[in-house]
Parts: structure tokens; sequence; C-alpha cells
């Protein structure tokens, strides 16, 4: 049996499932992660022929024992990796043969009774008010890359969108006077609004002006750079550069997304509203965003339900 053949069709057909599931719940993955899913596939069924198991056939992704994912999850452990790092591929590895099990692809799933722990992920720091000033005024400028870096930080921080969103914007998916922008959710392709500030609906304006003079003036994404649209890699190069210029230390796109939901949070916003604004299905995934900072809000937050007051 040629097993890497065997493999590559099995992983063909995975890969169709996940693209368009048929089972009910079941929603399509975004290409990223799907891409995440069959590079730790890949890597597992690696360890298995290097290991030697199954016996018959190493490497064998349809002949996979219990005892077999017990022991690579003792040697993802013995070599110190991180319990985020083994629960991101045993998570792969469920999908895998919870799909192929439905379909009669193994006898048994072999990752049904194998459990690790979930990974206790610290919640990333927000930027507090003089560090946010301080990214902003190092965008400040008349160049072409100021404003739009400008209005780039300015939305992130107004609206919450993850890099996807923002990078895949058009010109026609944001409306200044209503201070609002169409987004295609990065997480299943749903579409929402967002809603911006007056100061951001300027930042963008004095860039889409400018944006008018560029040479790729006619491309329709919003956001340009000298050879082309803005990609998701570009935002993270941005961040690092304006933060360097402010004296900070690394800013990831991501921080910003929890730093308007810490800020959404303490202005007051409901949960329900907050769960719209930012594009998450899950309520539990949502809690952690600002959760660095709960304590701070709450403590806050005690002037307006102080039990003792009037007594």
């Amino acid at each position: 049996m040629d097993v890497g053949k065997a493999n590559a069709a099995l992983l063909e057909s995975w890969h169709l499932d996940l693209l368009s599931p048929v089972r009910p719940g079941s929603r399509p993955k975004r290409p990223r992660t799907i891409g995440l899913y069959l590079d730790e596939v890949n890597r597992f069924a690696t360890w298995l022929a290097d290991h030697g198991r199954p016996e018959d056939n190493p490497g064998d992704l349809a002949d996979v024992s219990h005892g077999d994912v017990v022991a690579w999850v003792a040697d993802l452990r013995a070599n110190a990796l991180s319990p985020s790092t083994i629960r991101s591929r045993w998570i792969a590895l469920r999908s895998l043969y919870g799909w192929a099990a439905e379909e009669d692809v193994v006898p048994s799933n072999p990752i049904a009774r194998v459990v690790v722990p979930k990974a206790e992920e610290a919640a990333p720091d927000v930027l507090d008010d003089d560090e946010i000033n301080a990214l902003l005024d190092a965008c400040k400028g008349t160049a072409f890359n100021d404003r739009r870096d400008l209005a780039l930080v300015r939305l992130m921080l107004a609206s919450g969108l993850r890099v996807s969103e923002v990078c895949g914007l058009h010109l026609g998916d944001v409306d200044l006077r209503a201070r609002m922008v169409m987004v295609t959710d990065g997480k299943g392709g749903r579409a929402r609004a967002g809603r911006f500030d007056p100061a951001t609906a300027a930042a963008i304006d004095r860039y889409r002006r400018q944006r008018g003079r560029h040479r790729l003036a006619d491309r329709p994404e919003l956001w340009i750079g000298h050879r082309g649209p803005l990609s998701r890699k570009g935002v993270p190069s941005i961040l690092d550069k304006r933060a360097a210029l402010a004296g900070l230390g690394h800013v990831h796109p991501h921080q910003l997304r929890h730093t308007w939901a810490h800020r959404a949070k303490r202005a007051g916003a409901s949960s329900e509203d907050l769960q719209k604004l930012g594009g998450w299905t899950d309520p539990s995934v949502m809690a952690r965003y600002g959760a660095s900072l709960a304590e701070e809000r709450a403590l806050a937050a005690y002037d307006d339900f102080d039990p003792m007051r009037g007594l």
C-alpha cells in the first residue's frame, strides 16, 4: 500500500468537508484555518512514520489507534511544547477523526477519549490612553503613508476590526457620513456593520483624498501601498514601525482589538452590543477580550451600584 497516496486521498476528502460541511451544525472553515489543520495533521503523519506507528503501515492516518494518539501527546509533552501548541495540534486531529469516524473511514475515533488540558491564555495587554495617543501621534504627517497609517490605526481602535477584516475592505465598504463600515467577517464570511467616531471619519477622509492622487487610485481596495493592496502581513509591519517611533514595545493587530473591547466595556457597552459589533458568535470567546483589565472596570463601576449607599 502506498501510504502517501492513501493519506493524500483521505486529506483531500476531509478538505472538501472543511470547505463545505454537510454535518448538521457544522460551518465552513476559513482557508487559513484549513491550512493550519492540514499542516498539523501532516506533522502527525510524519510522527507516526518516524515512530513506526501503526506497525503494519507506518504513517497511515486511517489506521491509527487510541494508543498511538496517547503516545503522540506524551511525546509532545516530553518535548516541552506549550499547552496551547499541544491543544492546537489536538484540535486539528479531533476535527479529522471526528469526520473520519462519521464517514466510516476509521472503525472508531482514536482521539475520542484523549483529552488535553485547556491552555491558560494570558490576556493580552491593552493600550492605555497615553500609549494610544503616542501611537496616533507617531502616525501624524502629510505624506501618503502617514495619512494611510493614521486612518488605519484609528479605524482598528475605533471599530475593533480583525486584521483580515480591515485588509479586506474596499472603498465602497466605508460610509463616512454615516460613520459606518461594512465588514466581511474574518470568522466565517458573515457580513456585519461596524461604527467609528468623527475623528476617525476625518482621518479616513484625508487619506482617501490623498489616495485619489496615488498611481493605484483605481484599485477597489481601501488600503494600498507602493506595490499594491495592503496585505495582512503589512499591518503588523506598519504597527511595528509606528510603535517604534512612539517609543512603545511591540504592538500587534489583535492588541488593538482587545483595546477596543476594553474601552467599549469601560464606557458601558452591553455584552450583546459588543458581541454584535465585534462579530463574535461565541460569548465565551468575547469574554476574553479586555479581560486583563476586568478588575479595573469592576472597581471603577463600584460607585454606580454602591451597596452601602444611603446607609
